[in-house]
Order: structure tokens, then C-alpha cells, then sequence
């Protein structure tokens, strides 16, 4: 991704309908209040707005149908004639996709199969005009029917046909005018003619940069925006209809109009584009001076002395009869729409937020129809075009379509929930995911902790129970039941039974161990006065340490290759050399070697040296992701969780090997606790480390635990250590200097692992990850106070890790550490910080293999140690985000398919 599209997709966010933006903090909070106090629109209006238009929009589709009986070439509404008859349209005009988009918008409001159904319908049928070079209107037929259906679906076939579109579109740009040329037609009086309406094709373009990476779309886009903010606005910032260019010397020829009542006059619907175009590209660009353009639109707009007290104006301001003059509810409609997401970008969206409501509160009550009738259109009283006396006073589809899209703003706006542009809900409320334009996307972290969450923690039968001893042997006796219990044969469940301790105090020299499967310690309680294991005496340990034995045994024999191709980030399939000895549930491991183009292209040959610092090597880089074979097709291996760092052939090569492991342990679980270590003073090093170390586990969980005093953490999670869950626990006031090495109070090395629920206080590097750590990972819900330093991978390359609902009064860092310890370098990727809550946070993207995320966080946006490296996705920061934990919805989805 080149830095002009990171720095374009860091200010790209989705807004509502098929839009995107940035809402200032200031904004937003404006139109809160605005929000409170209007009284104009209510409940009702807007049931009854949604329920006309999915009536009138069945009544339509059944109307459209019987003219295509007569013309199957006939594609989309339009009008009425004279004598009311409906009016249909084929693909090649402008109109066609705005009914496929009242569809996409009926189906967004209501999650209705059937609105999905009728909508994907119409929309395939002018999907061909992907191809149509012979007109501008790529826009207005493409992104608002295949667009808005891209949005609700992530249909890669829709992807596809909005990036042809807009290389088609591309095709009618003139570099030296600077604009994309409109018509082809009335050559006799121009010669390269640029209409205002042409603004609301940019969005396309705007949009194709986003799904390619290639900029030249978006620098198109640009060039057009300026060019016409240029030449098309007269000093008060109205606007001429038609500019025409000479096509070899870029020079304006002729300022005309083809809608209006003169050259000299404004013409509504125009500056109804004006307004909504340089809104949108504010909100894509980030570029004051369209806010500014857009905002001088509006005050001319609402300055005008004829403009109507109900807003809804005349078909243009310099008609002459007014006030008896056709109306254009179309440019009411356009208005209103531009003007509701205006609001959140402008210091005076609180009036900008008003006069929307003004316009779509008159607009329910006095200009839509009666139900059942007008061939089923919603709005009436638009004007087409007064001067060639066509669609004067007449319902038009382009005016329904603006309108719902504003209702949907409205109703977004009055949430001040934000969805984001990678994984939304879709209006059946199931994620769907957007991929970058490497076909990456967020990964599922679902299948992590405990079976892979697919089972609830369980409740194991105590078969002993203990009391502190009088004598101080209480590490001798728990430890001798924990061995006893280990002799004990598997339950056909899987456990051998729990250890109850009963309240009191249990003083634990040294380490109690668990090495066997099936086990389970449990106490009375974590908190004070309940059951607590205390680590005495002067010694730096962990005070339980589970674990069972030995490594990956490896089958390398039957080990292949996976095929040279690039597998994207988040795919659950690789390609094989050859599949056939590889069975559904068979356990492997995808082992990536990785090369020193890839040492090079991350750029950790060159980390600044000082006393101690290591480059990368690559024989440290043969990272192994464990997985299991879900399915097998062909030579396609579908996996039980994702790729969360790209396959990518540059970069070396990557196997799925066979493996066992019949040393490590399983079903062991820590319950009901309390863990606290003596100490000498605040900075004491020679006491208790960590609480509960766990290495060689799998499908084990900590639960209702606190740890008080120890020096490093409550919880460590060892490289071998996989699907175990640590929930609803705490780390406290840790004992030690406060510096390397120190208060990581949940750690994790392991791979799908859950940490979940959790709180921490006086921590360093509170929810973190260490070198190499392979996901996916997840740290949920969590949080920390009176921080030390920050949270988030520390160093060398974790790859996958959610950070998920995490509240800190410090900072979440995924950034280049540099030289610090030996070479930390870069501390991770496919790093995702989830509607998190921090002082500030510094979210960088490595320079190569991947990107890391920042979206919905709440707190300042830092630089990092190196303020030269390229920024890491950020999207709604600030802001209320509609899918509170993306853990727990992607859980949810994954359950109840």
C-alpha cells in the first residue's frame, strides 16, 4: 500500500448508506445536542416514511414488471408520463441504478431476505454498464445500486464490477482540463462539457483506490474536485450548470446551463450537487478547503431570499414566477442528505442538523404520496428538467433514493453508532468483511480459549478436600494430592477431579507443580479472607506452575509445500503440492521460513545499533501456526482458523507439516483463588514472580483468580501453551522496580489463547505478548490503571492479536521498538485494537507483510518511537462503535449459524 493510500484509508471511514467519513469530535458532539433538542422529526414520521416506502416499493417493482413484459430491455423506474403511466428506463441511463439502491436501502432498514432478493435482481440487470464509456453517469448507476449492494453483502462479484466501472470512467478524463468529460452528445455547442452533477461520480473513484491501492483513481477525483470549485462557482458560490472546455488547452470556453432558466441562473438540483459533492469529498479527502466550499454551498443555500420557509425549493432560484413555480423535491431530498452528514464535519452542525430536519419533516408530511398510488413512487412534486418541459411536477426515482439514504443518516446519526469499512453488520446483524487491495481482511478470532469456545468452562467434582495445616506443610499436602489425583485414570470426560481448598491461608514455600491432564485446583474464593496461596520466603518463582512435557513431533515426510500463490490475511485455506495424505482433523502446523528478503523488506537488518543489539536472522523466523484440518478439496486445505500473516512467495516458503504432541497436557484448570507474595519493600525482586505459569497445556483455563504482590505476573502463558482461557481475574500492586522485565501482568507466548474480563493496577505491560507470538490471540474486555508502560505486542513479531474492549489509563502501542532490549524491531502485525479506551495509542504498519489496526479507539493518536513509520489503519476514532466486541459477535456468528 504506498503511502498517499495509507494516508488516504488512515482518514477513510465508513459513514452510513454506502458513505464514509471522518467525524470531528466537535461536530458530532454538536449534532448530539442538536439531536436532543429538535422536536421536527419524530417517531412517527419516520414509521410512517419507512412503512410508505416499502409499500409503494412493492408496488413499483409489480408495476415495472408488467411493462417488462412489453420491453424486457426495461431495467429501472424512473418517472410518470403526462397521463401518470409509468416510466422505465434501460440500463444505459442515468437513472437506472437509483431503484436497485431503494431496495439495497429497504433491505438495510428492515434485514428482509426479500428487499435483498429484489434488489440483487435489478441490480445484475445493468451491471453491464461497467463497460459504457460513453457516459459520466458511472455513479450515479453503478455505486448507488452495485455500490450500496457491495456495502450489505461483501459480494466479490460487486467488488469487481465497481473497480471496472470506475477504469472505465477513468477513460473520460482529460489531464489537460483537469476533469472528467460529461456528455458526448450537443458537440454543435460544446466541445468538453463538465457538469455539476459530475461530482457525484467521484465517489467511485474515491472508492476504487480504496479496493486497489492504485491511486490514480483517487488523484482523478481530485483533479475534477478542483478543477470545478475552480470554474464552476460564481463569487457568492452559486454555481453554473454546464462549463465547457477546449479539450487541448484545459482553457474555460463557455459557462452555460442545460437545466436552468438562463446561463446567469442557479439551478437547483445543481447546487443540491454542489453541496452533497464537496461534503463527500471532504469526507474521503480530509481536505479543509471542500468543507469550506461545502459549507459557503449551504450558506448561500439557506441565505437565498427564495428559498421557500419549508425549504423545499423552486426548480431554480432566478425562475420567474416564482412563488408560482414547480418545486424539485429532488434537490430537497439531495440537500437534506448532504446536509445531515455536513453536520458531523462543521462547527455549525447543530443549524446544519436543523434545517435537515426542517426539510424531511416537511417532506413526509406535505410530499409523499398517498399510499397504493403514483405507480409506487414515495416523493412527489420533482422537476426533471422545466426547460425541455419533461418530469415537471413529477415523482422521480433519484428523489426516493436521496431521501432514504437521509433517513438512514438520520437514524444513524440519532445512534451515534459508527460501523466500520473492514467488518460490519450486515442488515441481518452477521459480520461481513471487506477486504484491503490485497484481498486481506480482518481475521475471525473467534476459535480461541477453551475448545476453541465451542464449549463452555466446565465444573469439575471435587474428590478431595483440604484445610490449611497448623504445622506449615500446606505446599507438601497440596502438592501430594494434586500427585495423588494425577495416579487416578481419565474420566470418559477427560478429567481426573478437583482439589477444593477451604478458606484460609496456605503458605507455599516454593512451587506447587501439576503435570498431569484432568486436574483441577479450586478454592473458596479470591477474595480477602477467602482462600489464598501465599508464596513466603525470599525466592523468585512462579508459585504454580502447570505444564506438561517435551515438543512437536514432528512428521516432516509428510510435510508439502504450500503452492506459490499469495494467501491472504484472514483466509482458512492454503494450496498444496500434493493433498493426499492430509484428513479432515488431522493436526498440523503451517511453518513459515522465512527469507532475508523478507529480513530486509521489514528492514530489521538495519535496526540502529547500540551495546547489545541483534539484527534478525532468519534462522529465528520459522515461525509455526498451529492448526487443524477442517476440510480437504482437491489440493486445497481448509483450515480451523485463519492466516493471520499473508503467504507470501517473496518472502519464503511455507509447509503444513503433520504433528503430535503426546506430551502436552490437557483439562486443567485454576478456580476460585487467591494468590499473594511476601515482599520486603515496593522494589523487593526476591520474592514470588508469577502467580500461575502455564507451558505444554492445551484447552486449560484460569477463572475468578486474583494475584497480589508478585513481581511479574498473575498469569504467563509459555510458547507451548494453546487454547486455555483466563477470565474474570485480576493482577494487583505488583512488588518490584519498576523497569525490563517486570509486571507483565497477563502474558501470553501461546497461540489461541483468550484472556478475557480482567483487571489490572501499578502493571508495566499489562496484556502482552512476547516474541514470535502466533495467533490468533485474544486480550477482551479487560482493564488496567495506574499503568507503568504499555499494552500490546512488546517485541519481535507477534503476528494476530486482538485487543478487543480494552480500557487502560495508559497507552496500547504496535509499533517499531527499535534498538530497545537486544532489538525488539517490530513488534507485531494483523494487531487489532477493537473499541478500546487509552490515554493515547501508537499504531504503526510495518513496512512490509501486513497492516495493524486502531479502530473505534477512544484516545489520542501518538507517533511512536519513530515518527517516520507509516501509519497503521485508523477508522472512527473517537467514536461509538455498533459492534461493541468484535470478539464476542464474531463468537455469536460463528454459534449460531
Amino acid at each position: 500500500m504506498n503511502t498517499l493510500l495509507t494516508k488516504y484509508v488512515d482518514i477513510s471511514n465508513r459513514f452510513i448508506g454506502k458513505r464514509r467519513c471522518i467525524i470531528s469530535i466537535l461536530g458530532l458532539a454538536t449534532i448530539l445536542c442538536g439531536i436532543q433538542e429538535t422536536k421536527a422529526q419524530n417517531a412517527r414520521q419516520l414509521k410512517k416514511a419507512w412503512d410508505l416506502a416499502e409499500r409503494q416499493s412493492q408496488l413499483l417493482y409489480k408495476e415495472l414488471q408488467s411493462l417488462k413484459k412489453g420491453d424486457s430491455t426495461l431495467t429501472s423506474p424512473r418517472t410518470l408520463s403526462e397521463n401518470n403511466e409509468l416510466v422505465a428506463v434501460k440500463r444505459g441511463d442515468w437513472t437506472s441504478g437509483f431503484y436497485p439502491g431503494v431496495l439495497w436501502y429497504l433491505y438495510e432498514k428492515s434485514g428482509k431476505q426479500n428487499w435483498k432478493e429484489l434488489a440483487g435482481e435489478l441490480t445484475s440487470s445493468i451491471e453491464d454498464e461497467q463497460y459504457n464509456a460513453k457516459t459520466h453517469d458511472m455513479g450515479f448507476k453503478i455505486f448507488c445500486s452495485v455500490g450500496n449492494g457491495y456495502r450489505l453483502t461483501a459480494n466479490t462479484h460487486y467488488r469487481d464490477v465497481i473497480i471496472q466501472s470506475a477504469k472505465t470512467l477513468a477513460t473520460r478524463f482529460n489531464a489537460k482540463v483537469g476533469c472528467i468529460r460529461s456528455w458526448d452528445h450537443n458537440s454543435h455547442r460544446w466541445d468538453f462539457p463538465v457538469i455539476i452533477d459530475n461530482m457525484l461520480n467521484l465517489e467511485l473513484l474515491f472508492e476504487a483506490t480504496r479496493l486497489t491501492g492504485d491511486s490514480s483513481y483517487y488523484h482523478i477525483a481530485v483533479s475534477h474536485a478542483n478543477t470545478t470549485m475552480k470554474n464552476h462557482f460564481r463569487s457568492d458560490y452559486s454555481t453554473y450548470h454546464v462549463i465547457d472546455y477546449n479539450p487541448a488547452t484545459g482553457e474555460v470556453q463557455h459557462k452555460n446551463t442545460h437545466q436552468g432558466v438562463s446561463d446567469e441562473s442557479t439551478w437547483a438540483r445543481g447546487e443540491a450537487w454542489a453541496l452533497y459533492g464537496y461534503t463527500m469529498c471532504y469526507r474521503e479527502t480530509g481536505d479543509p478547503k471542500y468543507l469550506q466550499q461545502a459549507e459557503k454551498v449551504a450558506h448561500w443555500l439557506f441565505a437565498h431570499p427564495r428559498m421557500p420557509k419549508d425549504l423545499i425549493p423552486y426548480w431554480d432560484f432566478d425562475a420567474p414566477h416564482i412563488p408560482n413555480e414547480p418545486r424539485d423535491v429532488s434537490a430537497a431530498a439531495v440537500i437534506a442528505s448532504g446536509l445531515l452528514e455536513l453536520s458531523t464535519f462543521s462547527d455549525q452542525g447543530k443549524d446544519y442538523w436543523s434545517k435537515a430536519q426542517t426539510i424531511m419533516s416537511n417532506l413526509i408530511d406535505n410530499y409523499m404520496s398517498p399510499p397504493n398510488k403514483n405507480k409506487g413512487f414515495i416523493l412527489l412534486h420533482s422537476t426533471g428538467s422545466k426547460p425541455s418541459n419533461s418530469e415537471v411536477d413529477k415523482p422521480l426515482s433519484y428523489a426516493d433514493y436521496y431521501f432514504l439514504e437521509a433517513l438512514l443518516r438520520e437514524e444513524n446519526l440519532r445512534s451515534g453508532l459508527l460501523q466500520s469499512s473492514l467488518v460490519r453488520k450486515d442488515p441481518k446483524g452477521k459480520l461481513i468483511y471487506f477486504p484491503d487491495n490485497k484481498r486481506d481482511i480482518i481475521p475471525d478470532f473467534s476459535r480461541v480459549g477453551y475448545h476453541q469456545g465451542d464449549r463452555p468452562l466446565p465444573t469439575v467434582a471435587s474428590i478431595i478436600t483440604l484445610q490449611p495445616t497448623a504445622d506449615g506443610t500446606d505446599q507438601q499436602m497440596i502438592q501430594g494430592a494434586i500427585d495423588k489425583i494425577a495416579r487416578q485414570p481419565l474420566g470418559k470426560d477427560g478429567y481426573r477431579g478437583a482439589i477444593m481448598l477451604k478458606k484460609g491461608t496456605y503458605n507455599i514455600p516454593g512451587s506447587l507443580l501439576i503435570k498431569s491432564s484432568g486436574i483441577v485446583l479450586r478454592g473458596e474464593g479470591d477474595a480477602e479472607g477467602e482462600t489464598l496461596l501465599r508464596a513466603t520466603g525470599k525466592q523468585q518463582r512462579s508459585l504454580l506452575k502447570i505444564s506438561g512435557d517435551g515438543n512437536y513431533v514432528e512428521d516432516q515426510a509428510e510435510g508439502h509445500v504450500v503452492q506459490s500463490i499469495y494467501i491472504p490475511v484472514g483466509s482458512k485455506y492454503v494450496v498444496v503440492d500434493d493433498s493426499h495424505n492430509f484428513q479432515k482433523g488431522a493436526s498440523v502446523l503451517l511453518s513459515y521460513e522465512l527469507n532475508a528478503a523478507w529480513i530486509k523488506a521489514v528492514k530489521m537488518d538495519q535496526i540502529i545499533a547500540r551495546e547489545g543489539t541483534k539484527q534478525w536472522t532468519t534462522k529465528e523466523y520459522k515461525l509455526k501456526f498451529e492448526r487443524v484440518i477442517a476440510a480437504v478439496s482437491g489440493d486445497t486445505l481448509f483450515l480451523d482458523n485463519p492466516v493471520v500473516m499473508a503467504i507470501d512467495p517473496q518472502f519464503g516458503k511455507v509447509s503444513v507439516v503433520p504433528f503430535k504432541f503426546p506430551g502436552r497436557i490437557q483439562e486443567v484448570g485454576v478456580e476460585n483463588l487467591r494468590f499473594e507474595s511476601e515482599f520486603v519493600n515496593e522494589t523487593d525482586e526476591n520474592h514470588g514472580w508469577i502467580a500461575i505459569e502455564l507451558d505444554k497445556v492445551e484447552n486449560a483455563w484460569v477463572r475468578n483468580i486474583t494475584a497480589r504482590y508478585f513481581g511479574y505476573a498473575a498469569v504467563s502463558l509459555g510458547t507451548l501453551a494453546k487454547q486455555t482461557t483466563v477470565i474474570r481475574s485480576k493482577c494487583l500492586d505488583a512488588k518490584s522496580q519498576i523497569t525490563g522485565g517486570r509486571r507483565y501482568s497477563f502474558n501470553n507466548n501461546g497461540q489461541l489463547n483468550l484472556f478475557t474480563r480482567l483487571y489490572t493496577t501499578e502493571g508495566r505491560h499489562d496484556y502482552v505478548t512476547g516474541a514470535r507470538t502466533l495467533g490468533p490471540n485474544v486480550f477482551s474486555m479487560s482493564d488496567a490503571t495506574n499503568t507503568h508502560a504499555d499494552i500490546g505486542p512488546h517485541h519481535r513479531w507477534a503476528v494476530g492479536t486482538l485487543y478487543d474492549q480494552i480500557t487502560t489509563d495508559g497507552e496500547i502501542n504496535v509499533q517499531d521498538r527499535g534498538n530497545w532490549g537486544s532489538g525488539h524491531g517490530w513488534a507485531g502485525v494483523t494487531q487489532v485494537l477493537w473499541n478500546c479506551k487509552v490515554r493515547g495509542a501508537a499504531i504503526q504498519r510495518p513496512w512490509a507483510s501486513g497492516q495493524n489496526f486502531a479502530i473505534g479507539v477512544s484516545g489520542e493518536k501518538i507517533p511512536g518511537r519513530f515518527k517516520d513509520r507509516p501509519v497503521g489503519l485508523w477508522e472512527n476514532q473517537n467514536q461509538k462503535m455498533r459492534i461493541e466486541s468484535l470478539y464476542e459477535q464474531q463468537l455469536n456468528d460463528r454459534l449460531n449459524k
